[in-house]
């Protein structure tokens, strides 16, 4: 009866979420240099969502288009993920993860199509020796070796879609000009390109790359115009794309973050969690601030979604004082940095 309440409020109920990320791991079998839970090591947390407290989810879903599976960890280390998945699809909503791909061997491969998710995106930081450098313990190869797997598991069928999640840095700029070459064949069919906008250590700072350098967005033309004759799209943020109609990137006003303990975050930047932990902004040290308005052990999405504070959180935007942890965010589009010089400061 569960399923069937939740298919005929799917077909009444105007979506709430474009997307809700669930953080389902904090654990990870690889160790990226920019990542928070390796520069912050033993500070870093080691939790898996709980099932349970997943299945407070299931309620409010018929609210949601996309559900991602995904957040500091890698997903496939999380022992009940697939039924996971299941609870997601028979919700009615599409389902996606992000992973390193080092676990996706043919058994993996095979487990993924047959789940039904709709997307899965690799995560690359180079196309070649730097990536593997930065990327630690997940090298191209082997990445490529689990997009391969998850192609020819998947066969004829246009699902799951196959994406690449690209962070572009400085160091390792050039490489992305072997990516097509590097997918050629792949049946990858978007790459989405993000940038290092969390900085952990002071020494990452060099590592953000900006739309202003010289170069940049001409090298991303060029990449993208050589991925779209293979019938791969490329996207990103960088330069006039970041008037978005939206507040940020992260889309806070339709979109929520769930941490792996529970707690619900406007986005994965809010979602950062480790004790005496620092982070850098406009070359200013910061000490990490965690923010979440509620905890699904304690209340249902919907209650805290609506809760006063939250509410103020997404009022904040439209009257121009955005909250302290927003306004120097690099994740702003130019409109919302200009109203947010109204800073709040409760």
């Amino acid at each position: 009866m569960g399923k069937i309440r939740r298919i005929l409020s799917r077909a009444f109920l105007t979506p709430l979420w474009d997307w809700i990320q669930v953080e389902v791991t904090t654990r990870c079998n690889a160790s990226c240099l920019y990542c928070p839970r390796t520069v912050y090591g033993r500070k870093w947390p080691q939790r898996d969502l709980p099932l349970r407290v997943f299945e407070r989810l299931l309620a409010d879903l018929p609210r949601c288009q996309h559900v991602h599976l995904q957040g500091w960890g890698e997903p496939f280390l999380h022992p009940e993920l697939f039924v996971m998945v299941k609870m997601v699809k028979e919700a009615g909503c599409r389902v996606g993860t992000t992973t390193n791909g080092t676990l996706m061997d043919k058994e993996l491969s095979r487990k993924v199509v047959e789940a039904g998710f709709d997307v899965v995106a690799f995560s690359l930081a180079g196309t070649g020796p730097l990536n593997d450098r930065i990327r630690k313990g997940a090298p191209a190869r082997k990445v490529m070796d689990g997009i391969r797997n998850l192609g020819r598991a998947r066969g004829n069928s246009p699902l799951p879609e196959i994406h690449i999640a690209y962070m572009l840095l400085t160091s390792s700029l050039e490489e992305i000009r072997g990516l097509p070459q590097l997918l050629r064949g792949a049946q990858v069919s978007q790459v989405v390109v993000s940038t290092l906008d969390f900085i952990p250590h002071s020494d990452l700072e060099k590592e953000m790359v900006q739309a202003e350098e010289e170069g940049v967005l001409s090298l991303l033309e060029e990449v993208s115009s050589e991925l779209d004759s293979q019938g791969v799209q490329l996207h990103h943020w960088l330069g006039a794309s970041r008037n978005i109609p939206w507040p940020c990137t992260e889309n806070v006003l339709r979109a929520v973050v769930i941490g792996a303990d529970g707690k619900v975050s406007p986005c994965v930047y809010t979602n950062i969690y480790a004790d005496e932990g620092k982070e850098w902004r406009g070359g200013r040290e910061k000490s990490l601030e965690r923010v979440s308005f509620g905890n699904l052990e304690e209340k249902r999405l919907m209650a805290i979604w609506n809760d006063p504070a939250y509410s103020a959180f997404r009022s904040s935007f439209s009257r121009g004082a955005l909250e302290r942890f927003c306004v120097d965010c690099p994740k702003l589009n130019e409109t919302f940095k200009q109203k947010g010089t109204k800073r709040r400061t409760r």
